[in-house]
């Protein structure tokens, strides 16, 4: 995947999940055109737990998001 894509999708993640500005996604290839990006964020719960929350995007090669997702930690 490009990096002008990976911008393209970063910044339309980031809009929708503000505490995630400025990770970086892992990306992986699901099939050839589809990508999967994964962005991981770590919030911290009164009594100094925390919680992992990740974020789960599908796009394309030209940055169009198809499908996104967030797990309930």
């Amino acid at each position: 995947m490009k990096s002008e894509a990976i911008q393209r999708v970063n910044e339309k993640v980031y809009k929708k999940n503000i505490k995630l500005q400025g990770k970086r996604p892992k990306v992986s290839q699901l099939k050839p055109g589809t990508y999967l990006l994964q962005y991981t964020l770590d919030d911290a719960l009164p009594g100094g737990k925390s919680l992992t929350q990740t974020i789960r995007v599908v796009a394309d090669e030209d940055g169009n998001i198809q499908k996104m997702s967030s797990s309930r930690g």
